[in-house]
């Protein structure tokens, strides 16, 4: 939700990223959760990926996300609140 950087901007014109396949999102963006239309009939499985953005050519990033909410891409990424974690590699 926007309390870790996923703008309220992004309710009902989003899209997410769920094992390989785009899906809306569904409804206003809340402060801790994000719902995502499913739809009817899906193929998804418990733990698999979900990429809000990133460079994954087949979902949404950063970029894209900026243009939805009327801003830059580095206040999209800037956005990540800290109760994100943080893996470095």
């Amino acid at each position: 939700g926007y309390a870790d950087g996923y703008s309220r901007a992004m309710s009902n014109c989003g899209e997410v990223l769920i094992a390989g396949k785009l899906y809306p999102v569904a409804g206003r963006v809340c402060m801790d959760q994000t719902m995502i239309n499913l739809g009817k009939k899906t193929d998804i499985q418990l733990y698999d990926e979900v990429t809000l953005f990133g460079p994954n050519p087949a979902g949404p990033d950063a970029e894209e996300l900026a243009d939805i909410t009327g801003t830059i891409s580095y206040e999209i990424t800037c956005g990540i609140s800290a109760r994100v974690p943080r893996v470095y590699i």
